[in-house]
C-alpha cells in the first residue's frame, strides 16, 4: 500500500513537472534570434551629474597649522536618435560635458596661501548609417567631430607678497570618418525579450487564460516596438498610452482571465523594467576604411618669484592623421532569458603621422618634429551577460589585443632618422561589473577592471621586455530623462 502511494505521488509530481515544463516551454521555444523590429524611431536623453568636496584643518602646539579645501563637479548630457528599418539603420548622437575644480589652502607655518583650479568643457556630434539589400549585404558610412577646451591656473602667495603664478590653456579638436561594406545584420531584440518577460510574469501569477503561440509572441513583440515609437512631453500620459495599448492586445486576443489589480501591477512592472538592458542577436562581417585627424593647441605661462625669479611662456601645436583599414566580425546570441553571449574579432592595418611644434616665447626658439608609423593590430573578445531579473545585469568580459609596429621614422628640426626598433604590445584585460535599476530612470553601476600590458622591443641584435599589471574600479549613477 505504501509503495503504491509513493509511486502514485511520484507519478503525480512527474506529471505536474511535465505539465509545468510544457507550459513554460511554449514561449521558451520561441526563437528570439529570429525576431526583427518593424520600422522604429527611438530617442534617448541622459544627464549625469557628480560632485565632491573636502575640508581639512590641522594645528600644532604653536597654534600653527594648515587648512585645505577643494571642490569639484562634473555634468554631462548625451542625446541619441536611433532609426531602424529593413533598408537602413541610422544613429545620430550628440554630447556635452562640463567639469570644474577649485582648491584653496593656507599653510600658517610658512605662511603660504595657494589657490588653484581648472575648467574643462567639450562637445561632439556624430552619425552612422547602414544600408541593406534583401540578402543583408550592406554599405556603411559615418563619422563624428568633437572638441575639448581646458583652462587651468595655480597661484601661490607668501607674506612678503611674492607669488608663483601658472596659467595654461588647451584646445583640442578631432574629426573621424569611415566607409565600409559587409554582410550580415545584428538585430536589437530587446522588445521580444520584454514580451517574454511579460508572458513569463503573467504565467507565474496565473493571469494567462491560455498559452501563446510563437506567432502571437512575435506579433506582441512587434506591437511593443511600435508602441515605443510614440513620443509624449508628459511622461504620465505617455505611460498610460503605452500600457493601454499593450492591454488592448491581451484583451483583444482573449489571453487573460480578468483585468484585476494583479494583472495591471504586473503589466506596469514589466513595462517599466523589462527593456532596460539591450539584447542583440545576429552576426556581421565588415571591411572598413577610416581616416582620423586631430589638432591640439596649448599655451602655458609660468612666473616664479618666491624661491627664484624665473619666467617661462610657451605655445605648442600638435596635429595627427591616421588611416585605418580593418576587417571586423561581431556575433550576438541571446541564450533564453537570462544569458547573452557576445563575440568580437578584428584584424587591421594603420598608418599614422604626427607633427609637433613647440615655441618658447621667452627664448624666441622653436623646435619642430614629426613621426611616421605603420602597424598591424588584431583583437578578440568575449562577453557573457547574466540577467537574473528585469532590473539587474551582471557581466564579465575578456579581451586580448595585439599590436605590432612594423615601421617608424622621425624628423627632429630637419634631421631624419629611421628606427630599426620593432615593438610588440600585448594587452589582456578582464572586466566585470553590475548594473541595477532603482527606478526606471535611476541606474547604479559598479565596474571592476584588470589589465596586463606586455611590451616587447627588439632589434636584429637585442631585445627587452616590460610588463604592467593594473586594476581600477568605478561606481556611478545615471539618470535618464527620457
Amino acid at each position: 500500500m505504501k509503495r503504491t502511494f509513493v509511486f502514485s505521488l511520484f507519478l503525480c509530481l512527474l506529471s505536474s513537472l511535465f505539465s509545468f515544463t510544457t507550459i513554460a516551454q511554449e514561449y521558451k521555444d520561441f526563437d528570439i534570434s529570429r525576431y526583427y523590429t518593424p520600422d522604429i524611431v527611438r530617442n534617448q536623453l541622459d544627464v549625469t551629474f557628480s560632485g565632491a568636496g573636502s575640508l581639512s584643518n590641522s594645528t600644532n602646539n604653536s597654534f600653527n597649522g594648515s587648512n585645505d579645501n577643494d571642490v569639484n563637479a562634473y555634468l554631462s548630457s548625451a542625446f541619441i536618435n536611433y532609426v531602424n528599418t529593413r533598408k537602413m539603420i541610422r544613429t545620430i548622437n550628440a554630447g556635452l560635458g562640463l567639469r570644474g575644480y577649485s582648491n584653496v589652502s593656507n599653510d600658517l607655518t610658512n605662511p603660504l596661501k595657494s589657490q588653484s583650479g581648472n575648467f574643462d568643457n567639450g562637445a561632439g556630434i556624430g552619425a552612422s548609417y547602414q544600408f541593406f539589400n534583401k540578402t543583408n549585404q550592406f554599405l556603411s558610412f559615418g563619422g563624428n567631430i568633437n572638441y575639448d577646451y581646458f583652462s587651468g591656473y595655480s597661484n601661490k602667495t607668501n607674506n612678503l607678497n611674492q607669488a608663483d603664478r601658472a596659467n595654461s590653456n588647451r584646445f583640442y579638436t578631432n574629426l573621424y570618418a569611415y566607409i565600409g561594406a559587409g554582410v550580415g545584420r545584428i538585430e536589437i531584440v530587446t522588445d521580444a525579450q520584454q514580451a517574454i518577460y511579460m508572458i513569463d510574469a503573467f504565467e507565474k501569477n496565473r493571469i494567462l487564460s491560455r498559452d501563446l503561440s510563437s506567432n502571437e509572441i512575435f506579433k506582441l513583440s512587434q506591437e511593443i516596438s511600435r508602441i515605443k515609437n510614440k513620443r509624449f512631453l508628459d511622461s504620465r500620459l505617455h505611460l498610460i498610452d503605452e500600457v493601454s495599448r499593450v492591454d488592448s492586445f491581451f484583451v483583444a486576443n482573449k489571453l487573460i482571465y480578468k483585468s484585476d489589480a494583479k494583472y495591471f501591477t504586473t503589466l506596469y512592472d514589466i513595462w517599466l523594467y523589462g527593456d532596460k538592458f539591450e539584447r542583440k542577436s545576429g552576426s556581421a562581417l565588415e571591411l572598413r576604411f577610416s581616416p582620423n585627424m586631430s589638432i591640439n593647441n596649448s599655451y602655458a605661462k609660468n612666473i616664479y618669484t618666491i624661491l627664484t625669479d624665473s619666467l617661462s611662456e610657451t605655445k605648442d601645436y600638435f596635429s595627427s592623421s591616421q588611416y585605418n583599414i580593418y576587417l571586423s566580425y561581431n556575433y550576438e546570441k541571446p541564450d533564453h532569458q537570462k544569458w547573452q553571449h557576445s563575440v568580437n574579432a578584428m584584424l587591421g592595418f594603420a598608418s599614422s603621422s604626427y607633427t609637433a611644434s613647440s615655441h618658447d616665447i621667452v627664448l624666441s626658439s622653436t623646435n619642430n618634429s614629426s613621426t611616421e608609423t605603420k602597424m598591424t593590430n588584431a583583437s578578440v573578445g568575449y562577453k557573457l551577460g547574466f540577467y537574473p531579473d528585469t532590473r539587474t545585469n551582471i557581466f564579465a568580459q575578456i579581451d586580448q589585443n595585439a599590436e605590432y609596429n612594423i615601421y617608424a621614422a622621425s624628423t627632429v628640426n630637419g634631421n631624419n632618422q629611421v628606427s630599426n626598433l620593432n615593438t610588440l604590445v600585448l594587452n589582456s584585460s578582464l572586466n566585470c561589473g553590475m548594473y541595477y535599476y532603482f527606478s526606471p530612470q535611476l541606474r547604479l553601476s559598479a565596474v571592476l577592471n584588470f589589465s596586463n600590458v606586455h611590451n616587447i622591443q627588439f632589434t636584429s641584435r637585442s631585445s627587452s621586455a616590460s610588463n604592467i599589471l593594473s586594476s581600477n574600479f568605478s561606481v556611478g549613477a545615471n539618470y535618464s530623462f527620457f
